[in-house]
């Protein structure tokens, strides 16, 4: 389910900015920052790069779960692992002035939709509640050791956590049959 919030995430933010630049879909990618590859910064060029940076498991709360309802009956799983993914939106452009433009815009975006859910994204991908977005605020030392462990130069960037991305198995542990009528006579 990570894979899928995040692809999800360069999808509609993909084609947000595309309508507002109105320019085709492609500003955006899902990608790591590598100086080491110059593959990797050619991909990057010109474009708004989404790259995951931690992933945090969530103990905070106690998330309910283990029962899946199938047809008939009801299937016992393992609850959900829930984590917090912390992603960061760098704006990777030869020009700076369009690098502050482009962020500006990702960062309205985020404004303009706090939460993703089936509400106000009907195309939220199965398996997906809900992503809540919060803005990640990061003295300079820890930003600048951020860059440092990236292994690049700075970029015009925010990061971001996303919160509550559930990752389920599915493996069934057992299983029961759904009550479907309770019959029965109350004597006095």
């Amino acid at each position: 389910m990570i894979d899928v919030a995040l692809i999800y995430i360069r999808q509609v933010l993909d084609e947000y900015l595309s309508v507002q630049l109105g320019v085709d879909k492609g500003c955006v990618i899902l990608n790591n920052l590598s100086a080491s590859d110059p593959a990797i910064l050619e991909q990057n060029r010109n474009k708004v790069v989404v790259t995951l940076v931690n992933l945090e498991y969530e103990s905070n709360k106690q998330f309910y779960g283990g029962q899946v309802r199938a047809v008939d009956q009801v299937n016992q799983v393992n609850p959900a692992l829930f984590f917090n993914l912390d992603i960061l939106l760098s704006a990777s452009f030869d020009n700076y002035i369009e690098a502050l433009k482009q962020l500006t815009l990702v960062v309205a975006f985020f404004q303009e939709h706090l939460s993703l859910d089936r509400t106000n994204s009907p195309a939220l991908p199965e398996g997906l509640s809900a992503l809540k977005f919060e803005i990640e605020n990061s003295p300079s030392h820890k930003a600048h050791d951020l860059w440092t462990a990236l292994g690049v130069g700075y970029l015009p960037s925010m990061l971001y956590k996303v919160r509550h991305v559930a990752v389920q198995s599915g493996q069934i542990k057992g299983s029961s049959t759904t009550v479907r009528e309770i019959a029965g006579t109350v004597h006095p």
